[in-house]
Formats: structure tokens, C-alpha cells, sequence
């Protein structure tokens, strides 16, 4: 069986070494025979040297970055929307949550940007400090609290 097992990747390996021999086009697993690589046929491989800016756009988009700047200063540059968006779905869907809702139901206030990235740092954070539970980041016993996620949410 060994032997068998072994003739057969003896032979797959000859099959492999006189295709790229030859360097012929090998057949895809569709059947469809692809041709050798290379650089592309048949289309304009023209590059545009990069020359500076367009003229009139802005030189910098966050001129307040610089070589000093926190790292936390550069993460919100690029979360600052995904932040915004987060708030502005999670209380869209509050809302939709209320209207389905067949009594009355107490509305609570909105969730403000401050409180979105606080929820996200917990989050973050909670795969530092690791719990059995969810529930036991937020217990009250001595043994077992974190104050900093209670503090963090108060």
C-alpha cells in the first residue's frame, strides 16, 4: 500500500517537473488551458508617473497629525466615523425596537459618542482581563471585581 502511495506521488512529481520543462500552458481545474504567466497581452501597461498632488486638493487632511501626535490622535482619525455611525445605528435601532414594542414602553435616553467608545474600551479591555463569565466584570464581590469596568460606566 506504502509502495503504491509512493509510486503515485513519484509519478505526479515527474508529471509536474516535465510540464514546467516544457513550459507549456497547464489546463485549469474547468479545463479551460490558461497561457503562461507573464506580463499582460493585449492591454495598455502604461504607468502615470506620480507627479504631486492635484491641483487645488487640500496638502494635508489632518493637519493637526504630526510626528508628535498620540497614538490614540491617528486611531481616531480613522475611527472617528465608524464611531459616529455605531451611535447613530445603535439608537436608530432602539427606536425601531420601541415602535414594535405593542405597550407602553419607558424610552431611554439616546447613546452619546463618549459612551459608544467607552463600551468599545470595556470591550477591549475585557480581553485583557480575563472572567469566566460576562458577569463577573461587573460583580460586586470582593473576591472577584474589577472596579474599573463598574467606574467606567457610571
Amino acid at each position: 500500500m506504502a509502495t503504491k502511495k509512493l509510486k503515485l506521488e513519484e509519478e505526479a512529481i515527474a508529471e509536474i517537473q516535465q510540464a514546467s520543462a516544457q513550459d507549456k500552458p497547464q489546463a485549469a481545474t474547468s479545463g479551460r488551458v490558461l497561457p503562461p504567466w507573464g506580463p499582460p497581452q493585449g492591454r495598455n501597461i502604461n504607468v502615470h508617473p506620480f507627479v504631486g498632488p492635484a491641483k487645488g486638493a487640500k496638502k494635508s487632511e489632518a493637519p493637526h497629525i504630526n510626528k508628535d501626535s498620540s497614538p490614540v490622535s491617528v486611531l481616531m482619525l480613522f475611527f472617528t466615523e465608524i464611531f459616529h455611525l455605531l451611535v447613530e445605528q445603535t439608537n436608530l435601532n432602539y427606536e425601531q425596537f420601541l415602535d414594535r414594542q405593542a405597550g407602553p414602553s419607558r424610552q431611554l435616553p439616546d447613546i452619546t459618542l463618549t459612551e459608544m467608545m467607552t463600551f468599545i474600551a470595556l470591550a477591549l479591555q475585557m480581553g485583557h482581563v480575563l472572567k469566566d463569565t460576562p458577569h463577573d466584570y461587573w460583580s460586586r464581590l470582593r473576591q472577584t471585581r474589577t472596579p474599573f469596568f463598574g467606574e467606567a460606566m457610571t
